[in-house]
């Protein structure tokens, strides 16, 4: 009867969203702790899983008109990606008892 819905949700919205998310993502795949593990690397993934997609939806959204919107999306993307490639890089050397490189950044990397 009509064309289809637009979507009415504003592409700063889940770019901001993915802005914020990114330094906790960050934060949480730079440092492991030896108690909580589980729960801390749990965490880190969904939060950089959260901060990928909702920087992704700022960016299928905004489309190429709105050129902040983009640039601040991809920063999210980025640092979240980051923090999710440290955070499975840490994961690797637990997982492999240390046979697997441990990260430069890690500072028990000097065992």
């Amino acid at each position: 009867m009509g064309a289809p819905s637009r979507d009415h949700e504003p592409p700063a919205a889940p770019a901001t969203f993915a802005v914020l998310l990114s330094p906790v993502a960050f934060y949480l795949g730079f440092i492991v702790p030896a108690q909580g593990t589980v729960r801390h690397v749990l965490l880190g993934a969904v939060f950089g899983v959260v901060c990928v997609l909702s920087g992704w939806r700022a960016i299928t959204i905004a489309g190429r008109r709105r050129r902040a919107v983009r640039v601040w999306s991809w920063i999210g993307i980025v640092i979240g990606t980051a923090g999710l490639v440290m955070l499975v890089w840490q994961l690797l050397v637990i997982a492999t008892g240390g046979s697997f490189p441990p990260p430069f950044w890690s500072p028990y990397a000097n065992r």
